[in-house]
């Protein structure tokens, strides 16, 4: 948990200073401000967010990551603060680049603000309660609410989101790369970098009888299959899948959120993850955990040591 509250407080930290010094640089540079005007000829419309920018979302950052250091109560309450304001912003900013079609910029880059603030304040209100044993059942039922989630989940991530990617790319007017075969290869490689999330699921359904949902998540500790090489062998499929749809579409924003979505994972998820099967499985994780590494993958399969009686 520490490694998230430290991750948590230099995010909030960053994102205050970065509020503050976006400010100065249209000030220093006037320029610049071309860049981010909302409406054709006018500056009217941008400049009035400084008031709730330098009074309102730098400085609650700024707070909030001091809260988190000293486990402060408010902690959480600046977090969802800060969120909240940040979301505002960016639907309201992103509302009138829609109607004027000027701005584009300023949205795209407010929309990772606005999910890097709210899954902080949301990991650190939760915190265990992330995680839930799935109720006994029926291997059967549990395979199917797996695949229900995989079909959901991919639909979203790996299909709905990129797509709104693309459009605010073209509004940007960023090119993409192409080449001879790139989709051909694009989907090889989704094929390729699915079969060990999906072999990990159909796992952790049969074996850890459970789903990949944290709130829905595995009663016994698997250690199985593609589990034997690599810690995390379904969030090492799940980035593959993202950079392999980035291919398909010849996106580089979309290598961008495949990128957003592991440092995530990595910041945020794992830690909070390994922590409940610590917590739950004590020393045979412990002992997996020291054996296994979680990006690169063992030569030889993992085989746990009984314990003497």
């Amino acid at each position: 948990m520490e490694k998230v509250r430290t991750a948590a407080a230099s995010y909030y930290l960053i994102q205050g200073l970065a509020v503050i010094g976006w400010w100065m640089l249209l000030v220093i540079r006037p320029d610049t401000q071309k860049w981010f005007e909302l409406e054709s000829s006018s500056l009217t419309t941008l400049w009035a967010f400084w008031l709730p920018d330098l009074l309102i979302i730098g400085p609650l950052s700024l707070l909030a990551a001091i809260l988190v250091l000293q486990r402060n109560r408010y902690a959480t309450s600046a977090m969802w603060l800060v969120t909240g304001a940040v979301s505002y912003a960016t639907l309201y900013t992103l509302a009138i680049v829609m109607m004027t079609d000027h701005g584009w910029l300023g949205a795209v880059l407010m929309l990772p603000a606005t999910l890097w603030s709210g899954v902080f304040a949301m990991a650190l209100t939760v915190e265990h309660a992330m995680f839930r044993e799935a109720k006994p059942s029926s291997t059967r039922y549990i395979l199917i609410k797996t695949f229900t989630q995989i079909i959901v989940v991919w639909s979203m991530i790996l299909v709905v989101i990129p797509f709104v990617i693309t459009i605010f790319e073209d509004r940007l007017t960023i090119v993409r790369f192409s080449f001879e075969g790139q989709r051909t290869i694009g989907l090889v490689v989704f094929a390729l970098t699915s079969i060990p999330g999906v072999w990990s699921a159909v796992l952790m359904s049969q074996v850890g009888k459970g789903t990949p949902l944290p709130l829905d998540h595995a009663a016994k500790l698997v250690i199985a299959g593609p589990y034997r090489y690599i810690r995390n062998p379904m969030a090492l499929s799940g980035i593959g899948q993202g950079f392999a749809v980035a291919l398909f579409l010849g996106s580089p924003l979309v290598a961008v959120y495949a990128l957003i979505g592991s440092a995530i994972w990595q910041l945020i998820f794992r830690p909070l993850e390994e922590e409940d099967l610590a917590r739950r499985f004590g020393r045979e994780f412990e002992s997996y955990r020291a054996a296994v590494r979680c990006w690169i993958p063992r030569l030889k399969p993992y085989r746990a040591i009984p314990e003497r009686q």
